[in-house]
């Protein structure tokens, strides 16, 4: 179990800060999509696209946990969640926003995956930095 050495706080408190706010925008996004039955429009059943929805939370969790453990695998999670939530929203929801066609609740819908593309890439972003220079400085070794 590799652990962050040092005085990481810096990095450690920017992935935790946008860990949140991906879940600030992911989690009623996700609700919207149940609401309003896109799981089903798209062919996807319901309770399989719940499953993969809760997996993804549940290590955003455990990601955030490690974190607070001080433990590199927090960002390993970290850049996963950031990858998964722009490219699955991205490919979904965009074609539909750009399309010019009334999209669902309007800007507040628009919002929500626009928070989720560009939070989670910054997620990505700085939890692959961090990665990285906890790796290159040896803060990550036992």
């Amino acid at each position: 179990m590799a652990k962050i050495k040092g005085k990481p706080t810096a990095m450690v408190r920017r992935v935790v800060i946008l860990s949140i706010l991906l879940l600030f925008f992911s989690v009623p996004h996700t609700l919207e999509d149940f609401a309003t039955g896109e799981p089903g429009k798209a062919g996807i059943p319901a309770p399989v696209l719940s499953l993969v929805v809760a997996t993804v939370l549940a290590l955003q969790a455990l990601g955030l946990y490690w974190l607070g453990q001080k433990q590199r695998r927090g960002f390993s999670v970290h850049v996963g969640v950031g990858l998964f939530w722009p490219v699955a929203s991205g490919v979904a929801q965009l074609p539909t926003i750009l399309s010019g066609v009334p999209y669902r609740s309007g800007f507040i819908s628009v919002l929500y995956v626009g928070g989720i593309l560009v939070i989670g890439i910054l997620l990505l972003v700085f939890s692959l930095a961090a990665l990285l220079q906890t790796r290159a400085s040896g803060t990550g070794t036992n």
